[in-house]
């Protein structure tokens, strides 16, 4: 919404009729036919003014904001029906009509049914807009094209459209997901179609194949390129927002773009996000053509609710930025209960909070007689992972928690759970749910605001009512596509004096300039960023680095030490350090001296990472890899590694928890959790040392012990997976471990078979399992490097309990 969209609004509402009109529609009062047919009449005239001018598109939405609100309301579809019509809303205009709701049915209504058809694919009936921008981006022959549509509006259909388009051809295509988690669920989705194509999703799997389908991230696409001759004819970038900011996955997604490029100047590349406001900030270089295929409707409209600290209850129209005072809360949860739908999502950022907030909400639902799937569910969870843990009393109150820190196999699972089974109502997480998952909710409490600006906002409300979920044949309202948000304030789970107003009022627009954070792309101006004065010139030192860095790797090395800091900037390494010159200088020393050293010969592959990255360096800025200096983390991760990682999740949990008394029964109970978890600063008495990563565990009882253990063991995992495997590797391409001493610590074997296995995703642990169980035989790769199985591992999937058929399933369908 412009300026003077926001001022004619805003004088409107001044009217008296109008101001009394719209606050009556949107509260729910009762309106006379007068302020009926008024609403309806000003609507119109937005349309009129819209039609004057495209430009205008606020008039547009608050045009249909007025329509489809009166609509559901009197459950008068006339209204809507017409508007839909005519602006293309296609799916209104079906669920209408097979759902007989106009009180007349005339042939008109049959040949409009005839002719929506023809928007249909895969089963849904798309709006004109989709339609025309997928059909536009379809024949447009750019190199590098966009798809910028609101949440749930075909993104996944473009790009299977889009390979269908290229699969007569031999060409090598590269879907780039954010996430470990996305990336399955998008593998998934391409194996599902059939493509007839070699599927990739570890770099080690390619084998020279002339055509491919790689779902990577952008370390893994990057490291294909580095290790072979080869590029990609054909990238998708999911989330595409995520390259304006300055984070290193973002420096390396741009950084593998502008490597492909190099290596093949015609690859075409198909950026897809909910975010971007202007897709020029994207560029790169100064001739660099985006496309822009946009969709800028959304066929949903928020309805948005603010509880007060003291326990006023607010409903706002952000068309006219008014917030209407309709009632009084009896506080939080028993307004979450009374508010509640049937699939409600609860925000917060911080997985603690997240916890404790499942655990108050489960206290204050009222103990109730658990279904038996909900009982199936609870007896798998407390045999696949721990009696104690928490979901599993939460489970019976039809609640469960999300949040990055829960190992990828049990968050995947409650995931599913939530989607399948009626009885669990509520889903408490954090931004893990922004990550492309598909889940079915219908209301959304917000109860922290934190690093949530105007996108953020507008992406997470966006997941509420998904369109598929809408226009389902279960459905039988069009209410869903008036979503209930609620932003809950409060001081447990929020700051002191908590107040979203500012927040909420961000919505007015839907509309969010882009923030341009990283410094590879053409648009970046560091003036324009929001930077505290303090730290101004740190920042303006990190972005110069970033770019002498980029502009480094983009050259042919002339020397072997040049040769080496590309390998530590293009590994990640470098980031570890505050100085990667006197980094490449000190390694390129310990190569010519150290590794030759009947000392260096001894080491394992952990010590080796001390020896040559670890001692001595007192520029280590990474406080988590730092802690390899001590003896007692080494051996800790050395096990870790070789060991845990074999065992099932609920032997590792067990094992942990065996792990932490020991170091209680030693008084060391202190012990690393991170920024996330962290309690305390590792010595309380030492005022230099602010940052709290540690956890005091002689202070915990039994059950925080055991969920402590379940968050460590992804703490670790991603800390191996992210961080100690990137050194791991760089010893192994300067031959300084053996092929056997790599395939044990990345994979955890040295059995090739198995070492297939984990790349398409299986863990190690799973692996022997299913040999001891006698299956590996009946497991394989078919020619496309899908799993496949036979008819007797078939019936042993389908005798196994659910957490493990499930566990199967992720990859065996």
């Amino acid at each position: 919404m412009d300026l003077s969209e926001k001022r004619t609004l805003t004088s409107i509402n001044k009217i008296p009729f109008f101001r009394d009109a719209i606050q009556g529609l949107t509260t729910g009062r009762q309106l006379s036919e007068n302020e009926k047919s008024y609403l309806l009449a000003c609507a119109i005239l937005f349309l009129r003014h819209y039609g004057q001018d495209k430009r205008r598109r606020t008039y547009c939405d608050f045009a249909y904001y007025i329509i489809l609100k009166y609509s559901v309301t009197y459950s008068d579809y006339r209204p809507l029906y017409d508007f839909a019509t005519v602006f293309g809303f296609y799916p209104i205009v079906s669920f209408i009509l097979d759902r007989k709701m106009l009180p007349d049915e005339s042939i008109s209504h049959q040949l409009v049914s005839l002719e929506i058809e023809r928007y249909r694919s895969e089963g849904y009936i798309e709006t004109i807009h989709q339609f025309n921008e997928k059909k536009s981006l379809l024949s447009d022959s750019s190199n590098s094209l966009s798809y910028v549509a609101p949440t749930s509006f075909g993104k996944s259909s473009v790009i299977v459209d889009c390979i269908k388009a290229a699969t007569s051809k031999d060409q090598k295509i590269a879907i780039i997901v954010p996430t470990k988690s996305l990336l399955m669920q998008t593998y998934r989705m391409i194996r599902d179609k059939g493509f007839g194509k070699k599927l990739i999703i570890h770099d080690e799997m390619y084998q020279g194949e002339p055509a491919f389908i790689a779902i990577f991230t952008q370390e893994r696409a990057l490291r294909l390129l580095e290790k072979n001759e080869i590029h990609f004819d054909l990238i998708f970038i999911d989330e595409a927002h995520n390259i304006l900011k300055d984070d290193s996955r973002s420096i390396l997604l741009s950084r593998l773009l502008n490597r492909n490029y190099r290596l093949n100047k015609g690859h075409r590349v198909v950026y897809l996000s909910p975010l971007i406001e202007d897709i020029e900030n994207l560029k790169m270089y100064s001739d660099h053509l985006i496309s822009q295929h946009k969709i800028h409707f959304n066929i949903k409209e928020p309805e948005i609710f603010e509880v007060k600290l003291n326990n006023s209850v607010h409903k706002y129209n952000r068309f006219v930025n008014e917030h209407y005072h309709i009632g009084q809360a009896d506080g939080l949860f028993s307004y979450i209960l009374k508010t509640a739908g049937e699939k409600n999502f609860i925000y917060n950022y911080r997985p603690i909070y997240i916890e404790r907030l499942a655990k108050d909400l489960a206290q204050a639902i009222p103990d109730k007689i658990v279904s038996e799937r909900l009982q199936d569910l609870i007896n798998n969870l407390r045999q696949e992972v721990h009696e104690r843990f928490y979901a599993v009393q939460y489970v019976a109150k039809g609640i469960i928690y999300l949040h990055g820190k829960l190992p990828d196999l049990i968050k995947e699972y409650l995931e599913s759970k939530f989607r399948d089974i009626p009885e669990i109502k509520y889903v408490v997480a954090n931004s893990v749910i922004l990550e492309g998952m598909n889940l079915p909710i219908d209301t959304l409490y917000v109860l922290n605001t934190y690093s949530l600006q105007g996108k953020e906002l507008t992406n997470l409300i966006g997941r509420v009512n998904r369109l598929n979920n809408i226009f389902s044949n279960e459905n039988k309202t069009l209410e869903k596509l008036l979503p209930k948000v609620h932003f809950l304030n409060n001081e447990d789970y929020n700051r002191k004096g908590s107040s979203m107003t500012s927040k909420i009022e961000m919505l007015r627009s839907r509309t969010f300039p882009d923030t341009i954070e990283n410094p590879i792309l053409e648009s970046f101006d560091f003036t324009k960023l929001k930077i505290n004065a303090d730290q101004k010139d740190r920042a303006k030192k990190k972005y110069e680095q970033i770019k002498r860095d980029e502009e480094f790797l983009s050259k042919d090395p002339q020397t072997h030490l040049e040769k080496l800091k590309q390998n530590l900037i293009e590994s990640g390494i470098s980031n570890f350090y505050s100085n990667v010159d006197r980094l490449s200088d000190l390694i390129a020393l310990r190569l010519d001296g150290l590794v030759k050293t009947a000392t260096w010969g001894a080491y394992d592959v952990i010590e080796k990472i001390w020896a040559l990255f670890v001692n001595d360096i007192d520029y280590i800025m990474d406080k988590e890899f730092a802690r390899l200096r001590y003896s007692e983390a080494r051996a800790y991760y050395k096990n870790h590694i070789l060991i845990s990682q074999r065992r099932a999740l609920k032997q590792n949990i067990n094992y942990t928890v065996g792990y932490f008394k020991s170091r209680i029964a030693d008084n060391n109970g202190l012990t690393f959790f991170g920024t996330t978890y962290g309690e305390q600063s590792i010595d309380p008495l030492d005022e230099a040392a602010t940052s709290q990563l540690y956890i005091d565990l002689t202070s915990k009882t039994e059950t925080e012990l055991v969920n402590l253990a379940i968050v460590k063991l992804k703490i670790e995992d991603d800390f191996v997976s992210f961080k100690v495997n990137k050194f791991i590797v760089m010893l192994y391409d300067y031959d300084l471990i053996s092929t056997n001493d790599y395939n044990e610590y990345v994979y955890g074997t040295t059995d090739q078979h198995k070492i297939e296995l984990t790349k398409i995703g299986l863990n190690i642990g799973l692996i022997n399992k299913l040999e001891a169980d006698g299956q590996l035989k009946n497991i394989f790769l078919d020619e496309y490097n899908n799993l496949a199985a036979n008819a007797e591992f078939m019936d042993y999937k389908s005798s196994a309990n659910d957490f493990y058929r499930f566990e199967l399933e992720r990859f065996l369908g």
